[in-house]
């Protein structure tokens, strides 16, 4: 008999190899601004903070009037922000455990970490993509409305921004005397999807990370790039709404965040927590499977609606 590949038992034809193959992890971008608040244990599930708005002002001289000006109302604005819990696991056999090949309860928790990690993330983008101002994009050529992100609609948003009295959340880059370095000023902060880089790309004047100064040491690696005032971090969960432009295209979603636009809220007690079963457990007298989760508790909102703007464009 003549021996082949295709004559060759199973166990020969195939090694198995112990590393495993690396799984996607997506960029979590969209809590990178949030400030975040802790709301302590037994005192309720909504954290309420309050600001007052500012007075009018008042340049009238007062020389020889005898009567009082007019009293101001103090006008105090309260945002709450509910938090909520979120929980998820998973069922491995004890048979599996102790015969399968790869470390599978150690695969099961840095999974579940990515899972977690990845909905904080989600909860955040979808308040943002819910609540946010928006704002349609016009200075491109496209035709569409909104149309592609153009230099003009990032002068425009951050012109907006200024006159919301929006603080920068990051300082000025400088140049330095590498060749092909530019200086970027005090900047908001964008997170926007993985699928506006070739726009991004492609405005005039837009700067990419490796030509920023020397200033720009602490840069993450979701950072794109930016330009003029605003520094542009991407994801491939970031907000997309399917054929929702003029022509019935799909539209990126780009937030655009001034310092303390939004927040993020977790419970004392209930943060970000693994929980592991041994079998036994759980209604298991025979001690036949293991059991792996996570939880938390996460609220999430808008505290300034001025300073958080969704900058939407097409061209993706």
């Amino acid at each position: 008999m003549t021996v082949s590949l295709n004559t060759m038992p199973s166990q020969i034809q195939q090694r198995y190899n112990t590393k495993l193959l690396s799984t996607p992890e997506r960029n979590n971008i969209h809590n990178l601004f949030a400030v975040p608040v802790e709301l302590p244990d037994n005192e309720g599930f909504i954290d309420r903070q309050s600001r007052y708005d500012a007075l009018s002002l008042f340049p009238v001289p007062m020389d020889d009037v005898q009567s009082n000006p007019p009293a101001q109302d103090l006008n105090r604005v309260d945002v709450d922000c509910r938090v909520r819990v979120f929980a998820t696991y998973i069922v491995l056999t004890r048979q599996v455990t102790i015969t399968n090949q790869d470390p599978i309860l150690n695969s099961a928790a840095a999974r579940l970490g990515q899972a977690l990690r990845e909905t904080q993330d989600v909860l955040q983008r979808d308040n943002l993509e819910s609540t946010a101002s928006i704002v349609n994009c016009v200075g491109g050529g496209n035709g569409d409305l909104p149309t592609e992100m153009a230099l003009s609609d990032t002068d425009d948003i951050v012109a907006l921004l200024q006159t919301n009295d929006g603080e920068y959340i990051t300082n000025m880059i400088n140049a330095t005397r590498n060749i092909g370095t530019s200086p970027l000023g005090d900047a908001y902060g964008c997170m926007l999807t993985s699928r506006m880089i070739p726009v991004l790309n492609n405005m005039t004047g837009f700067l990419r990370k490796f030509q920023y100064g020397t200033g720009a040491i602490d840069t993450l690696s979701s950072e794109w790039g930016g330009i003029n005032n605003i520094r542009f971090f991407v994801s491939s969960q970031g907000s997309v709404s399917p054929n929702a432009s003029l022509m019935g295209n799909d539209v990126a979603n780009c937030f655009v965040t001034a310092k303390e636009g939004y927040k993020v809220v977790w419970q004392t007690g209930g943060k970000a927590r693994f929980i592991y079963l041994p079998p036994g457990y759980n209604n298991d007298p025979c001690m036949l499977r293991h059991t792996a989760g996570c939880s938390f508790y996460q609220g999430q909102c808008i505290t300034q609606d001025l300073w958080v703007q969704n900058l939407r464009s097409t061209g993706i």
